[in-house]
């Protein structure tokens, strides 16, 4: 297990070139992949490392620079919860201050209780290595048989003490809003009642708010554990899963580093659930998983660079100059349609976290400077690449927070509470997004939306513009249909019409009834959608016009 008596130093570690970090992610050092940067002499990394590995590393000729050690804030422990009902709201129910591992199960528990007709708990199959039950929040409401899944988790990282309450928080918002009926309020976003309902009936949510309750146990249980990262087996549960376990790239072989893989892939039990989660479920379609620091939002591949025109050079052929980022020899390929989804869905949660309180996250790709292996994002994602007749699993890794000016490290993983807040509103607000960016291209409505835009591509000519603009305005607008269930009705019908018409005809007819329906529609859900409003009105001005016409026509 990692030495938790020696003293350690928040520090930053300088090499002469980028590619140089791969020869520290061997030493299996606490370094923070996600600090790593380039500098004006190389390349820099932030880490948390105790006096021998200061002076391996300088007697290695690197230059290590020794932050002040800073006394970190009393560890905020929040108060028993009162009565967790849902009619009291969230401001009451949910306490200030960081919980032990039970609270989160007992909330599971108590919402699955609450509303058992759209709430349940799924208990994972393995408790924690000290026998902790580990348990996810399930949402599914409506009759919809065909859904795309997701999951949303946090705790894996014990010291990241932050994320499993933000999530904690975002459970009980969205689960008083659909037992009372009113909206979820964020301090620069309201959803209201109709877009979370149209979330959880279309959607299956598997929410995991605490994968490592021993792992958050241990870090609360005494000052001088408060940086533990692993689970209650040291292992670092974050490189314990089945991607390039054996290549050794950003993990480690010892049980005494930070970043301890295990003996062999899913050797953990905490592991194990998440892939149980996930063949059990196989209409999960992505996953969301919390963790800091950075503010960054993250997404595959993070053993190497990405590349999308060479599908051959990829994770399931050995390479010797895999896990050097920058050095052009190695690529790890991706379809050009998954990175396309990756940037604009990171974008729209970018954007949200923005507009909360200021914070400019950064959308990247995964390895960043400094490679990884074994971890949730890249194992989800590649497990359809393996398998073909497994589902693709979208998946971003949203690192939050930052230090406070003056080194604190504990301040990005623990911050005082009143920072935490700030922090669960800014990010719960993406989370939302991610799940509407979820639901706006699957199911039996993406069939019936890519049926009909297969139709309009036909005969697109000078309304290329207007479609394109709506189209990048789509999750909002899907929002503001499901806040406006008339207006929803009337595009569905016009839009199966449409496609109906074009099953019989190669260049239908615009109906009267069809373009007053598509008209109505873009007109009610205007001004809920002010970014798209002239796009909007321009639309339903077009479609009215066009009545009668040929599509080719209308589209001309």
């Amino acid at each position: 297990m990692p030495d938790t008596e020696a003293a350690r130093h928040f520090v930053t570690v300088s090499v002469d070139d980028p590619a140089a970090l791969r020869l520290l992610a061997q030493r299996g050092l606490d370094l923070f992949p996600s600090t790593a940067k380039e500098t004006d002499g190389g390349a820099a990394i932030d880490g948390y490392l105790r006096d021998s590995e200061i002076t391996a590393l300088t007697d290695s000729g690197h230059d290590v620079l020794v932050h002040p050690d800073v006394e970190a804030a009393p560890l905020e422990v929040a108060p028993e919860p009162g009565e967790r009902t849902l009619a009291v709201g969230p401001e009451a129910a949910v306490p200030p201050g960081y919980q032990a591992s039970y609270h989160f199960e007992r909330l599971i528990q108590d919402m699955a209780q609450a509303l058992p007709d759209t709430l349940s708990r799924v208990r994972l199959p393995e408790p924690s290595v000290q026998g902790k039950p580990i348990s996810a929040l399930r949402m599914r409401g409506g009759t919809r048989a065909d859904r795309p899944g997701v999951i949303l988790m946090a705790g894996a990282h014990a010291r990241e003490l932050m994320n499993p309450e933000l999530l904690y928080n975002w459970i009980f918002r969205v689960a008083h809003c659909l037992s009372s009926e009113t909206a979820v309020n964020y301090p620069a976003v309201v959803y209201q009642h109709g877009t979370i309902r149209m979330l959880v009936d279309n959607l299956d949510i598997f929410v995991v708010p605490m994968v490592n309750p021993d792992g958050r146990d241990i870090v609360m249980s005494a000052e001088h554990l408060r940086m533990w990262r692993g689970n209650s087996s040291g292992v670092d549960l974050n490189r314990n899963y089945d991607f390039l376990f054996d290549s050794g790239i950003g993990t480690s072989t010892d049980p005494a580093s930070e970043v301890y893989r295990g003996p062999h892939a899913f050797s953990e039990p905490e592991t194990r659930n998440i892939r149980w989660l996930l063949d059990t479920f196989p209409h999960v379609v992505a996953v969301l998983d919390l963790h800091s620091y950075s503010e960054l939002i993250l997404h595959p591949w993070g053993d190497d660079d990405n590349q999308t025109t060479d599908p051959a050079q990829n994770f399931r052929v050995p390479n010797p100059d895999r896990g050097v980022p920058n050095d052009g020899r190695y690529r790890e390929y991706i379809p050009e349609g998954d990175l396309n989804w990756f940037v604009r869905a990171g974008n729209r949660m970018r954007d949200m976290i923005m507009k909360q309180h200021g914070r400019p996250y950064a959308v990247q790709q995964s390895v960043g400077l400094y490679p990884t292996t074994a971890t949730i994002d890249d194992y989800t994602f590649s497990r359809h690449f393996v398998n073909p007749g497994l589902k693709k699993v979208r998946t971003f890794c949203i690192e939050t927070g930052k230090p406070p000016v003056g080194g604190d490290v504990l301040g990005a993983f623990q911050p005082p509470y009143e920072d935490a807040r700030k922090v669960i509103e800014e990010v719960g607000p993406a989370v939302v997004e991610f799940l509407l960016e979820i639901y706006c291209p699957t199911g039996p409505d993406s069939l019936l939306l890519q049926e009909a835009d297969e139709v309009l591509a036909r005969h697109m000519g000078a309304s290329r513009e207007l479609y394109d603009g709506l189209v990048s305005h789509g999750p909002a607008i899907l929002r503001a249909l499901g806040d406006d269930p008339r207006a929803r009705v009337k595009a569905t019908i016009a839009l199966k019409r449409l496609t109906e018409s074009a099953r019989l005809e190669h260049d239908p007819v615009l109906e009267s009834d069809v373009a007053e329906k598509l008209a109505e529609a873009a007109t009610a859900i205007g001004e809920a959608v002010p970014e798209a409003l002239s796009l909007l009105k321009e639309f339903a001005a077009r479609t009215e016009r066009a009545a009668g016409q040929r599509i080719s026509a209308a589209l001309s």
